[in-house]
This record gives structure tokens, C-alpha cells and sequence, in this order.
């Protein structure tokens, strides 16, 4: 009995001193590649309505008990679950700190354990793809708990990929939605033939530098019996500072041009393009440039070089009718 007791207590011995050997904490960090941007694929996090889409405890038990409150993608948004499915049981998210798109991170409680423990999300986007990393740090645990974390951080590190996976399937195949409050147009552009002059000014004298490019362009194609002016004159934008504006000056032609001294012989390619129209004063139109760059970021588009159409001239039409159509 005394060998017994003495073989009982080498092994507690053991496993204390092996339990004392591993982390004292989880830590789990899993990311993915989602192609949609960040806002689309923030939406289906920050929801906690969503989680049922992709979640794999929500999908281990589809019948456990689900109470959500709060504003969803606000701090104090909480989801409390029970379940009697033993990878679930019960607990409570709760989110503790927020960046819109960025950033979300929860505070985690689980029932007979009364300690908080961490799950974050950080969303960054590049060509329209976004990368989510989902990071999960558990409370420390007492030594003689230690080897729990050995245990568990498998399973926990299988859970995140199969639902971060879940999650890029979910957003991938569903439908894009992207704001559009200023009613801008997709629209395909039809190859058209320009000639042009490319210069810079500052921001303040861009009014002035057309009207000086325009009256060039105008007496060249006036100047030439082959050629003539074939729509309203545009402007394309290559960089755009207060102190420095670079751009170029255009007129749609038709006939037989060649290029003649700073005049060039270009075209605006066909192909796909954001349109927005502008009513009323041009110097207000930059709203409008805004919103064509947020939608396109949203709407995973790769935008090149901006251009302006002067759809009528503002010496004949009344000031709040004056149109400028923004590519």
C-alpha cells in the first residue's frame, strides 16, 4: 500500500510538473484572403446575426438558444448562447472595441469560468481583396490548468480556419451591395478620338487654363479642312494638389490629325467607367469625385485616371444647369 501511495503521488508529481511546463494561456491567430472589400466582409462579422452563416459552433449546434443585443457593430453588442453540446456550452461575446471596417474586439465569458478572455478581428484591403485575422487570447489558467490550454488550442486553431473559410464562401457568393447615394452609372465607354494639350497649374487658375488650352485646340482644328470638332470638350487629371494641378486638355475630333507641336493625337479608351453628373457650379463638383472613388473602392474596381466632360457651355445655360459628366 505504501509502494501504491508513493507511485500515486510520483504521478500527481509528474503531471504537475508537465502542466507547470505549458503556456499558461491560449493564444490563436488565423487569417484568410477574402475577395470582396473589407466593408462587405465587416458586415458579416460585426452582425452577430450573421454568425449563424458561418460560425462553426453556431453550425456544431443549430438549436442552441441565441439572445442578441445592442447595436450590431457597436460597442456593447452581445451575443449570449446555451448549448448542451459540449464544444459550445454556454457563454457571451461582447464588443469591446471598434473601428468601423478596421477593427472589432470582444470580450469573451464562459459559464464556469470566470475569467475574460479575447477574440479580435483586424480587416486590411488591397486591390480590392481583403485579409482577416482573427485572433482569439484566452484568461491565464493555474498551473495545475495548464495543460488544458495544450489540449484545446488544436481544436480552437481547426474551429477558426473551417469558419474563416465558412466566411469567405458566404461573402464571396453573395450579391454585392454598395452604397450609392449620388445615383452613379457603370457605364461602358465607346473609344473616342482627342485632340490635346497637357499642361499644370495650380488648383485657383484651372478655369483659366482650360479656357487658355481650349482656344489653342480650337484654332488648330479651325486651321485644319481635315479636321473637325466632334463633341464637347473634356479635361483628364493626372494628379490634383492645391498647389499643383497637372492635366490635360481635350477636344473630341473627326477627320485626319497628326500631332503638331505640344498638340497630341490620342484617344479615351473603350471600356467599363463610374459616370456621376454634376449640376450647377463646377467648383462644388468635388463631392462628386469623392463618391466615385468610395464607390469604386467598395465596389472592388480598380480606378485609373479621372476625366471631366463639359456636357454644355455655361455662357448659354442658366448657372444651375451647367453639367459636368465625371468618369
Amino acid at each position: 500500500l505504501k509502494w501504491i501511495l508513493i507511485i500515486i503521488i510520483a504521478l500527481i508529481a509528474v503531471f504537475l510538473i508537465y502542466s507547470a511546463s505549458q503556456p499558461n494561456k491560449m493564444e490563436v491567430s488565423r487569417s484568410i484572403e477574402i475577395e470582396a472589400p473589407r466593408e462587405q466582409v465587416f458586415d458579416k462579422i460585426a452582425d452577430f446575426h450573421s454568425w449563424g452563416d458561418w460560425s462553426i459552433w453556431n453550425q456544431k449546434d443549430t438549436a442552441m438558444k441565441v439572445e442578441i443585443t445592442g447595436e450590431m457593430g457597436a460597442v456593447g453588442a452581445k451575443s449570449q448562447w446555451w448549448s448542451n453540446h459540449p464544444e459550445v456550452g454556454n457563454g457571451s461575446q461582447e464588443v469591446v472595441e471598434v473601428r468601423p471596417n478596421e477593427y472589432l474586439k470582444c470580450k469573451m465569458r464562459f459559464a464556469d469560468w470566470d475569467a475574460d478572455n479575447f477574440a479580435d478581428f483586424t480587416l486590411t484591403e488591397l486591390d480590392g481583396k481583403t485579409t482577416v485575422v482573427w485572433t482569439y487570447e484566452s484568461a491565464e489558467t493555474p498551473f495545475y490548468m495548464n495543460f488544458v490550454n495544450s489540449l484545446i488550442q488544436p481544436m480552437i486553431e481547426q474551429n477558426y480556419e473551417t469558419s474563416l473559410n465558412s466566411l469567405k464562401e458566404v461573402v464571396e457568393s453573395a450579391p454585392m451591395t454598395v452604397a450609392n447615394p449620388m445615383n452613379l452609372e457603370v457605364v461602358e465607354v465607346t473609344p473616342t478620338a482627342i485632340l490635346s494639350i497637357k499642361d499644370s497649374t495650380t488648383a485657383e487658375g484651372i478655369s483659366d487654363k482650360l479656357r487658355e488650352l481650349y482656344t489653342e485646340l480650337s484654332i488648330f482644328i479651325d486651321s485644319k479642312e481635315e479636321v473637325s470638332s466632334a463633341g464637347m470638350p473634356l479635361a483628364i487629371y493626372y494628379a490634383y494638389s492645391p498647389e499643383k494641378v497637372v492635366l490635360e486638355a481635350a477636344i473630341p475630333y473627326s477627320g485626319e490629325a497628326s500631332a503638331e507641336g505640344r498638340i497630341m493625337v490620342g484617344e479615351i479608351p473603350a471600356g467599363k467607367a463610374v459616370k456621376g453628373v454634376h449640376l450647377g457650379d463646377y467648383n462644388a463638383s468635388e463631392k462628386m469625385h469623392y463618391a466615385i472613388i468610395d464607390y469604386g473602392k467598395a465596389s472592388g474596381m480598380v480606378l485609373g485616371d479621372c476625366w471631366e466632360v463639359y456636357a454644355n457651355d455655361p455662357t448659354t445655360v442658366d448657372s444651375a444647369e451647367v453639367r459636368t459628366e465625371i468618369y
